[in-house]
């Protein structure tokens, strides 16, 4: 009681600026979420070395909430959370991979829709790929992401694209968006990926590498809010944070300390707020020691819990109250959720929105065989649990350092959590199923441990997992990895590394095997489904590979990996006309994958469909395709249409590509050559005679029947 009296006796008053005059539209809404941001990594929650010039500008004008958590320290289900402002129970996401949203979820960007708004979204990580239902209601998801080729093996979920090109794309949407109409509200949602690893030094920063890639995704931030102006509804949050060796953790999704669920959470409102609070410091997150030879740069003094903003509300907040801040702001419903609205707060209630907030984490579970994990907090109190209960007093002891009994208030927040069984990804067909029991894999969940382990106490264990898989050698990295799997066999991602290092060994046979292995275990395992169904086709066996392309699309009929898996199989078996189908398909659910139509253009190319194929080639290259050959493609289906002339242009322009690749030269000289037009074919043939293709007969048919027409 007493810190709370002293907190408002130093708050000044606060008025808000007026804002616009209000009319029957909404406020133009941005929405920016900058992945694994660590709250105490701020300048406005008070870390002095922070670079973020940008956040704190809004919080200078804005509300900030000090007690903001995510509701799991994982990006997908997070995000899910904090668009729908239900818990991942509710929504279904428990994972970054294996779920994806149901469709009768209302999503925050189908009730603004609904209510009049244009909706757009640019995302950096393919983790958020619009195959796994974020997409709801937005009539532009900017998710261009390029897969690597399915004949090769890798893991899910770390392909990210360029936040200046997120940026770039976000801005030009909004400008359109006014041009187009400026009466029409506006709901953009940015995200940036650039804190989460690898983290890569910009601009030459040569400090903290962490705090480094903060201060670039901030530098990024000042476009977006010099575009959208003073008048716009900013809020600005984070998935989850990140452990920076806090209790043993480099990064997040095992624990759920306040390192990786405290996140950022500021509001400004539109016209802003007028004042400056400043409630006193509290003591911050303590340094921690991180194994020897490891993050030299990483700056980790420990940094004070000092918030300073326009307005500071205590909390505590949850992901899920961005949602209903958000649908409340704009007047529109947004049912059966579990958030609740911060307008109040933001516009100067004193009055708590909520007591307590929880957090799950069930990666412990489905990575490594341990005990998932849940916390509850509080005003004061954290509770966080596992196999064991630790509870403490966060407000003056944030790092836990003295157990207390947990109050009866926390225990109840979380038994439903605790009580919860196996989340699974979703049902299967009969078909599917019977295929997978031919091919030995019986069970379609995780079989729990005998014992679970708490993951506090398994760190030891997984910093040595991480070490074998940084091991630059395959061969060595296989032999550790391979002793880990042996102590550790229900260690998921152990195996999966285990088997991408053999991959690079090239032990394609013994891969095979450690990924089958996992599927006997999580048969619903996204990952090991896509580089078993790889692994097969690259062994001839294109009946197991279909059958897990068929096991993909029934988890996610939007998972493009599983249409070009199938693809592949049915190219290899040389059934076009089956390759055909099966991409159209995946158009209907994904229509805007540059791979599916590459590889249907391919097809038609071949089966009499030439003018289809230029179709799907233009539509590939439209939307981002990163197929270097599409020229090449595209002069072999004008060829095939019988258009010459764009055959040649097309041609022309593969050979300016791939300089190197002698098709483009050979074919078109031979068109030309067979179409009697032989001062035209001559450069052509001229240029394979000197790149190495003089032996060819058609080449040698085609130069001298047009060198005898030279002279």
């Amino acid at each position: 009681m007493l810190l709370w009296l002293l907190v408002m006796a130093c708050e000044p008053d606060v008025t808000q600026v007026p804002a616009p005059p209000v009319t029957a539209r909404g406020p133009d809404i941005l929405l920016v979420t900058i992945d694994t941001l660590r709250a105490d990594r701020v300048g406005a929650y008070g870390d002095p070395l922070a670079k973020t010039p940008h956040i704190d500008r809004l919080a200078a004008t804005g509300a900030l909430v000090r007690e903001a958590h995510a509701v799991t320290p994982l990006t997908l289900p997070s995000h899910a959370s904090i668009l729908t402002g239900r818990m991942p129970d509710k929504h279904g996401l428990r994972d970054n991979g294996g779920f994806r949203l149901a469709e009768d979820t209302t999503t925050l960007a189908e009730a603004l829709h609904g209510g009049g708004y244009a909706t757009g979204a640019f995302v950096s990580a393919y983790v958020l790929d619009g195959a796994w239902g974020l997409d709801q209601g937005f009539d532009e998801y900017r998710d261009p992401f390029h897969p690597q080729d399915v004949g090769q093996v890798a893991a899910f979920g770390e392909v990210e694209l360029p936040s200046a090109e997120v940026v770039n794309g976000a801005v030009a949407w909004w400008r359109a968006g006014k041009r187009a109409d400026p009466q029409k509200p506006r709901f953009a949602w940015v995200h940036l990926y650039d804190p989460h690893t690898p983290w890569v030094a910009h601009g030459g920063w040569d400090g903290d590498p962490y705090r480094g890639e903060v201060a670039y995704a901030d530098g990024l931030l000042g476009r977006i809010l010099d575009e959208v102006g003073d008048n716009t509804l900013i809020v600005l949050t984070s998935d989850h944070g990140e452990g920076l060796w806090g209790h043993g953790e480099r990064e997040h999704g095992l624990l759920l300390s306040r390192d990786a669920t405290r996140v950022p959470f500021i509001v400004r409102p539109p016209g802003g707020l007028k004042g400056t609070a400043e409630p006193p410091a509290r003591p911050g997150l303590s340094a921690f020691e991180r194994p020897d030879g490891t993050d030299p740069k990483l700056d980790l003094t420990p940094v004070p819990d000092a918030p300073r903003a326009a307005r500071v509300i205590e909390g505590p907040a949850s992901g899920v109250d961005v949602a209903a801040t958000l649908a409340d702001w704009a007047g529109v419903p947004l049912p059966n959720i579990d958030g609740v609205s911060l307008r109040a707060q933001v516009e100067g209630s004193t009055e708590l929105a909520r007591t307590i907030v929880v957090a799950e984490s069930w990666f412990p579970y489905f990575h490594y065989g341990l005990s998932p994990m849940t916390m509850a907090q509080d005003a004061q109190h954290r509770l966080e649990a596992a196999v064991a209960e630790r509870a403490y007093r966060f407000i003056d002891d944030p790092d836990g350092q003295t157990l207390v009994d947990a109050p009866e208030s926390l225990l109840k927040a979380l038994a439903s959590l605790r009580a919860a069984t196996p989340p699974s990804p979703g049902p299967i067909d009969a078909e599917t199923a019977q295929a997978l029991e031919a091919l030995g894999y019986l069970t379609r969940s995780v079989p729990a441990p005998e014992v679970l382990v708490d993951p506090r106490e398994a760190l030891p264990v997984l910093s040595a997992l991480q070490a074998a898989e940084a091991l630059a050698d395959p061969v060595a990295r296989t032999a550790v990895l391979q002793a880990i799997v042996d102590e550790h066999p229900d260690m998921v991602d152990a195996r999966i590394s285990l088997s991408l290092a053999m991959v690079a060994s090239g032990d394609s046979t013994g891969a095979r095997t450690q990924t089958e292995s996992v599927l006997q275990r999580w048969p619903d395992h996204p990952t090991a489904l896509a580089n078993a169904a790889a692994l097969a086709l690259e062994a001839g066996d294109t009946n197991t590979t279909l059958v897990h392309a068929a096991h993909l699309r029934t988890l996610n009929p939007k998972d493009g990996r599983a249409y070009r898996l199938e693809m592949a199989a049915r190219a290899t078996r040389e059934e076009p006309d089956e390759m055909i189908a099966v991409g159209l398909a995946g158009l209907e659910q994904t229509p805007d994958d540059p791979n599916l139509h590459y590889l249907i253009a391919l097809a038609q190319a071949q089966t009499g469909a030439p003018a289809e194929a230029v179709h799907h080639l233009q539509e590939a290259r439209r939307h981002g395709s990163v197929a270097n050959d599409i020229d090449w493609w595209m002069g072999v289906a004008h060829e095939r249409a019988g258009n010459i002339d764009a055959a040649k242009k097309a041609y022309e322009l593969a050979t300016r590509a791939n300089t190197g690749d002698l098709r483009p030269w050979a074919m078109a000289g031979w068109m030309l050559y067979k179409a009697d037009r032989c001062p035209e074919a001559w450069s052509f043939l001229v240029n394979v005679a000197r790149r190495g293709g003089a032996a060819d007969p058609k080449v040698q048919e085609a130069m001298a029947a047009c060198e005898s027409k030279r002279h």
